[in-house]
This record gives C-alpha cells, structure tokens and sequence, in this order.
C-alpha cells in the first residue's frame, strides 16, 4: 500500500515528508502517529509539505501529535501546504 508519508533520521534530527493527500489511499494517521512517537524526545524535526490536504480528522491527529513532540518543529512547505495541510504546517516553530 502506497504512504502518504516518510520519517526517517538525518543527523541529530528528524525529516517528515508528507507528499500527497493526508489519509489518502485509505491509510490513516495511526502510523504516522505511531513512527512519531518513536522518536527519541528532543529531536529536532523537519517536517516537509507538499500536499494539496485531505481528512481534517487525520489533519488533526497530525497536528496534535506534533504539537506534543518536545523538539523543535520547522515546517518547510516545498509546493503546496492547501487545506488539511495548512493545519499541519501550524504545528511548527518556525515556518520557511
């Protein structure tokens, strides 16, 4: 099944790559939440958008389970961050 989604460690931190619709294919924020939680606490995130959005309620999760990360969040939007995404990108520190 195709994710929507990508986590992987770079360095000291954290990228977060959501490119493509949220919740798309059927898939939801419970693994997405799940792989975010397993990061060590205090590791800086990058979190990459580009997304023309999808489910508010996975939109939602996403952004509170960010919102409790105790690392710093800086949201890149590399295309498009429209819609549920834009919710994402609140969840942030910074936003470039």
């Amino acid at each position: 099944m195709k994710s929507w989604y990508t986590i992987r460690a770079r360095g000291t931190g954290a990228e977060v790559l959501i490119y493509d619709e949220i919740g798309a294919y059927g898939v939801s924020a419970k693994g997405f939440l799940a792989e975010l939680g397993a990061l060590p606490d205090g590791v800086p995130v990058d979190l990459r958008l580009n997304s023309p959005g999808g489910s508010v309620f996975d939109a939602v999760a996403i952004y509170n389970a960010l919102q409790r990360h105790d690392g710093t969040i800086t949201v890149w939007i590399d295309g498009v961050a429209a819609s549920a995404a834009s919710y994402v990108a609140m969840a942030g520190d910074e936003i470039v």
